[in-house]
């Protein structure tokens, strides 16, 4: 039994060691997202909210006047994007669930609605950059989420 467990230790203090020896050479190179960043920390949507240079309403009206693709679609179509500390956006997803909110993948019915779910969350801005309580802009996350009943756009969220 004890050579079992020395053999075990063993390589484990090997890998270990090369592990060590190595981690020097390792370099981690910075990506379009860091840049975007400004190698910053990302805050999410609430704390401190961004701001929009329009109010909410006339957004809603905006979506509501792009979104008019006819389906039959039932479920939430969600949308999550990052305004840096510049107030520019960028690194948009899309993600969609039934009313149960379970995920859904993307079917061939309603890639014409989602593309216009998309277009009218890009459209949104302009936006400002949210600040600290030491007037520094910074990054942060933000959503829209549709909820769509037989087609029909029923509410817009966060409101």
């Amino acid at each position: 039994m004890k050579i079992i467990y020395r053999q075990k230790n063993n390589r484990f203090v090997v890998k270990l060691s090369f592990l060590i020896m190595i981690a020097p050479f390792i370099s981690f190179a910075q990506t379009d997202s860091c840049a975007f960043f400004g190698n910053r920390a990302i805050y999410p949507y609430y704390n401190p909210e961004p701001k929009n240079s329009k109010n909410f309403y006339t957004i809603k009206n905006d979506f509501r006047k792009i979104i008019t693709a006819k389906t039959n679609f039932d479920g939430i179509i969600s949308v999550i994007f990052f305004i840096n500390y510049k107030g520019e956006t960028g690194y948009y997803s899309t993600k969609l669930c039934d009313l149960n909110y379970q995920e859904l993948p993307e079917a061939n019915d309603i890639k014409e609605l989602c593309s216009q779910v998309l277009t009218a969350v890009e459209q949104s801005g302009p936006w400002i950059a949210p600040v600290d309580d030491k007037n520094k802009t910074l990054n942060s996350r933000k959503f829209y989420s549709f909820r769509f009943n037989k087609g029909n756009l029923i509410e817009i969220l966060p409101k």
